[in-house]
């Protein structure tokens, strides 16, 4: 994977996964003026129906987005971790469609949205590699309602950490490597469609049958073949091995 000396780098080596962008694109993404921003757990970065002029995104931490029913209910859809784009949707609409909050201390890095389309009317592969984050985006809400409208409790779960392995360290040389997951149980059950109590019994049931280790906010797998088998996991979805296949890292 490329490497790249900037806070947008994490993003940068993301859209090197599916774009080939040349070095004088990526100069001309560095040399954007940006401003940094802070956030410690629980804060919001983004809240629904909100405007911004600011192109997001997360250089480090790790953040939630979700909604609110109307009778009070949240249902989290999507994580954003280093590199992704937080408001890709600002591209083309003005108003947020659900909240961004951090789940562990988090940097993001803010640019003005009319530099951003200026620089895609210059560069159009620049454009491209946006609109396949966007496409990515898609692709993984497609994945989440087959998750939480097909699959059981223990499948679910197991899809859900075998998705977030992958997409923290898309090339995984070590599949043993634990990662840190920076979230509670009752946000886990947000995220699948189970109840905090289900959640905290699935995942001992993993752990029981030697599937998952725990420690604290490490989670590691001994068996990952068995568990991506009991999730029916297959990461092509997150487009993540155009490039890791020609470094020969794909599965």
């Amino acid at each position: 994977m490329q490497t790249f000396g900037a806070p947008l780098s994490p993003m940068l080596e993301k859209f090197a996964l599916n774009t080939a962008l040349a070095e004088d694109d990526c100069a001309a993404i560095v040399a954007l003026p940006l401003s940094l921003h802070f956030y410690n757990p629980g804060k919001h970065i983004v809240k629904n129906d909100a405007t911004s002029t600011e192109f997001q995104v997360l250089v480090s931490g790790f953040a939630i987005a979700y909604k609110v029913t109307s009778d009070g209910f949240r249902q989290i859809v999507g994580f954003r971790l280093p590199g992704d784009i937080i408001n890709i949707q600002h591209m083309q609409f003005a108003y947020n469609d659900c909240s961004v909050q951090a789940t562990a201390h988090c940097m993001v890095a803010a640019v003005d949205e009319t530099l951003i389309r200026n620089l895609t009317c210059k560069r159009p592969i620049i454009s491209n590699a946006i609109m396949a984050s966007a496409l990515i985006e898609a692709s993984i809400s497609r994945e989440w309602i087959v998750n939480i409208g097909r699959r059981n409790a223990r499948a679910r779960i197991a899809h859900l950490f075998c998705e977030l392995a992958s997409r923290l360290d898309p090339c995984r040389l070590a599949e043993d490597q634990p990662f840190r997951l920076p979230l509670t149980q009752q946000q886990i059950g947000d995220a699948v469609g189970l109840t905090a109590v289900h959640v905290n019994r699935t995942i001992k049931g993993l752990i029981k049958d030697g599937l998952l280790e725990q420690d604290r906010h490490l989670i590691s797998s001994p068996a990952w073949d068995q568990l991506k088998s009991v999730a029916g996991f297959n990461r092509r979805y997150l487009q993540l091995d155009q490039k890791a296949a020609a470094l020969g890292h794909s599965q």
